[in-house]
């Protein structure tokens, strides 16, 4: 509690204090329009991953320490939770919100409702997710995910270093096409490995190394057993990979499980990413080698402080941009079991 008092405290004194020549939080004249006022923000439900839930209470807080009339939406990521995402993006603009937060759980969805275009003077913050091809997102907040691949493949690349071996074995499990982001970690994670991956130092004997080979069906623990068992078909009896480049911590556990039911029980190096209370036990227990923790309080800041600028018509600066779009990124942490 007293932490969560402290942040409270520290977030409400930061407002204006960071680099991006922000007015005094919440007290210009545009804040006290009802309809100016309001914040809509769309999150996916935290039924696949668990860090959902974190997200939409980091929000809730420092939201509410802005004193935004803030109302949260969340949808299951599913084909049905995109479907529904949109239909909440439609009512938050019908009832007047000029003012939208959204992680998308498909935005080839929000892009073919075609609500932005239609409703050109609502600004749009996109929370961790991009939604990509759309000239109506003001904002985008959240951690570099090329930066967070490439932490991850760099993580793999030093334990095959100290290791003093001549070659390693990989598999590679990264996320659905749906989440932009998963394109993005695999792109950053290839960047290091693909030329040991080309030259034999590090075997991929599944064969499957190219995203449309390594993506899930989502983000769920169960398709990340089940692309880990798959992964272990190229593998004989009580073999397993020397090394998982899996994107997230929900996928660790999903390898984790699949290595268990195939009797094996001295787990080879294995990534993964949110740093979930999940992640945290299988490190400390010596099942899971490391997770990035994203630093999700910051990055709810980020964008509760956009929406802030936003309303008081006060500009944002930022030196970073995500395909053309301004940037703010949270800094990012590996956490192993030294860190616990």
């Amino acid at each position: 509690m007293k932490k969560r008092l402290f942040w409270l405290l520290a977030t409400i004194m930061m407002c204006g204090a960071m680099m991006t020549g922000l007015t005094s939080c919440g007290n210009s004249d545009n804040n006290n329009s009802d309809n100016q006022a309001k914040v809509a923000v769309l999150l996916p439900d935290g039924v696949n991953l668990a860090r959902w839930a974190t997200d939409k209470a980091n929000l809730e807080a420092v939201m509410a320490a802005y004193g935004f009339n803030a109302t949260f939406y969340v949808a299951p990521e599913s084909p049905e939770g995109a479907v529904q995402q949109v239909e909440q993006l439609r009512n938050a603009i019908n009832d007047g919100v000029k003012y939208i937060v959204v992680t998308a759980i498909d935005y080839k969805k929000i892009n073919e409702s075609g609500l932005l275009e239609q409703h050109p003077d609502v600004k749009v913050v996109c929370h961790d997710r991009i939604i990509f091809d759309n000239p109506h997102i003001a904002y985008f907040s959240s951690a570099d995910t090329k930066e967070v691949g490439r932490t991850q493949a760099q993580f793999l690349l030093n334990h095959f270093h100290s290791s003093g071996a001549t070659s390693m074995t990989i598999e590679i499990l990264e996320g659905p096409l749906t989440d932009v982001n998963a394109k993005e970690y695999y792109d950053g994670a290839m960047e290091l490995l693909k030329k040991y991956i080309d030259s034999g130092k590090l075997v991929v004997k599944s064969g499957k190394k190219e995203y449309d080979q390594v993506k899930a069906d989502s983000w769920s623990v169960a398709d990340g057993k089940k692309d880990m068992k798959d992964r272990l078909s190229s593998y004989g009896a009580g073999e397993c990979p020397d090394m998982i480049l899996a994107a997230v911590d929900n996928q660790a556990q999903g390898a984790i499980e699949a290595l268990e039911e195939a009797g094996i029980t001295d787990m080879p190096i294995i990534t993964g990413q949110d740093n979930t209370a999940m992640a945290q036990a299988n490190i400390k227990s010596g099942k899971q080698t490391m997770t990035i923790d994203k630093n999700l309080k910051d990055m709810a800041y980020n964008t509760a402080m956009i929406i802030n600028s936003l309303i008081s018509n006060s500009p944002v600066r930022t030196s970073q941009s995500y395909y053309n779009i301004p940037a703010f990124y949270s800094s990012i942490i590996v956490m192993t079991k030294d860190n616990y």
